[in-house]
């Protein structure tokens, strides 16, 4: 039940999360040296308007980057869930101050998708990709920090001034630099009041709370079990582990996916707190209250001149493989896990499609082409665009062009009405909105109720759009099945 990571290395890539306003961020996680809290921040006389200033890590000078003005987003207050991105430009750390880090997440390149032409004609040479996740419902535009922190040189000379100005530091870069072998990168958390850390090494993911399967009869400490990528994972709750009062689960609840040696479990944490290095100098042992307390804690890091303590945990020792082998009703789940493969292996004989209609005829897509359903949004038009494209929306950051399927299939014009919608659907990573009247509901029927359609259609649109019919309700109800390669060939 372990989720092996050496299986997944060549098709997995690791991100760090964040957001700028109402758009999410990712960027890869080994252009991000480490995650802090915003420290005091120096202004730099005459630097550019996206430059926050500077301050002290560690000895070194860091430039400050606003992530908000880089990328013309209206400048924000910083509050406490700002944080600074500390990105490796080119040998020289810069910060990148953003709204909030939302997690460490591992996706599958599958689910990455080139962002649309039309954005990468426009401001886009910082985007890599587009990560599609939750189906389609939440999508994260992969950055590239190192190249939109490369300001044509002016960090560094930023960075340079403050040097000149600060050289009783130059012993401590240096030293820092030659120190960078000894230094443990934790991800930290809250519980309570405390900070605890586990090593980053031993985290795959963090994650938000999916819903949890309650199993009956195991030990207190075991919230349930949940489904990741096809795989049951037991969720463990620190809270109720460590003797603690318990608390709701909130927006800031996450579940850190741990390697415990004998298998991979979920540890669920009131908050993420930051990823961070630390010298491995100023990490001491553990004080031992106990056997076992002093095994499941590898050590103590101060910072902060020791005003800030963190525990850092050793996730192959806090559970015993005896008490994980035992917890009871996990064989259950397996089995009924099980059972659902294979009604999903049922399911392949049936047909899901995403119904809608234009004027009183029924039309349906296949579901695995449609990403979200949404009101019609403001539609920008597009000089010299085909007759058929509306124009493009902007939908969180993504330009996608709009599909009028009454254009295409020669039908008079209808003014949009609080009925109408736009289905996202995706074609060989292409995206593309379909706008239609109205949309009438989510359905499953067997393959056996379709046909080929006729040569000519009843309502007059070209039979090289539809790929089949589906005749349901003993053929009282006709939908007109649509060939989304040949509806998007207009491109």
């Amino acid at each position: 039940m372990a989720i092996g990571i050496n299986n997944t290395i060549s098709v997995e890539r690791q991100l760090v999360t964040f957001l700028l306003g109402e758009d999410e961020f990712g960027a890869d996680i080994m252009d991000v040296k480490e995650i802090i809290r915003v420290p005091d921040i120096t202004k730099v006389p005459n630097a550019p308007s996206y430059v926050e200033g500077a301050c002290n890590l560690r000895g070194n000078v860091l430039p400050i980057i606003d992530g908000r003005t880089r990328f013309n987003i209206e400048r924000k207050t910083k509050d406490e869930n700002s944080r600074i991105l500390v990105i490796d430009v080119e040998g020289k750390a810069t910060g990148m101050l953003v709204d909030k880090v939302s997690e460490v997440m591992r996706v599958a390149t599958d689910n990455i998708e080139e962002p649309p032409q039309i954005v990468k004609n426009v401001d886009s040479d910082y985007l890599n990709g587009v990560v599609k996740l939750d189906d389609g419902k939440r999508l994260v535009m992969l950055l590239d920090v190192v190249r939109a922190l490369n300001i044509n040189g002016n960090v560094a000379q930023s960075q340079k001034e403050q040097e000149q100005s600060s050289q009783k530091n130059s012993t401590l870069v240096n030293s820092a630099s030659d120190e960078s072998i000894d230094v443990e990168q934790l991800v930290s958390f809250l519980l309570e009041k405390e900070e605890y850390a586990i090593g980053i090494m031993k985290v795959k993911e963090i994650i938000r709370v999916p819903q949890i399967v309650k199993i009956p009869n195991c030990e207190a400490y075991v919230e349930g079990v949940v489904s990741l990528r096809n795989n049951l994972l037991p969720i463990i709750n620190l809270r109720t582990y460590f003797g603690m009062t318990q608390m709701e689960m909130d927006d800031h609840t996450r579940i850190i996916v741990v390697d415990m040696g004998s298998l991979t479990a979920g540890i669920m944490v009131d908050k993420i707190s930051e990823v961070l290095r630390v010298p491995t100098s100023i990490i001491q042992s553990p004080p031992k209250f106990s056997s076992q307390s002093g095994e499941q804690l590898k050590g103590v890091a101060k910072l902060e001149n020791g005003k800030r303590m963190i525990l850092i945990l050793e996730p192959s020792k806090l559970i015993s493989e005896d008490e994980l082998s035992s917890i009871s009703g996990i064989d259950k789940a397996q089995k009924q896990n099980e059972e659902e493969k294979n009604i999903t292996t049922q399911l392949v004989e049936e047909e899901q499609l995403v119904t809608f209609k234009i004027d009183l005829e029924e039309y349906g897509v296949k579901i695995a082409n449609v990403q979200e359903i949404n009101r019609m949004p403001e539609v920008t038009k597009v000089p010299r665009a085909p007759h058929c494209i509306e124009g493009i929306v902007n939908l969180r950051g993504n330009v996608i062009p709009a599909l009028d399927l009454r254009r295409l299939f020669n039908l008079s014009e209808k003014k949009v009405t609080d009925a109408t919608r736009i289905i996202i659907v995706d074609f060989n990573g292409k995206r593309t909105g379909i706008v239609v009247d109205s949309v009438s509901e989510v359905l499953r029927f067997e393959r056996s109720l379709l046909e080929s359609p006729p040569d000519i259609l009843s309502s007059g649109v070209d039979s090289d759009y539809v790929e089949a019919v589906g005749k349901l309700e003993g053929g009282k109800r006709m939908i007109l099945i649509l060939d989304i390669s040949k509806v998007l060939s207009f491109s």
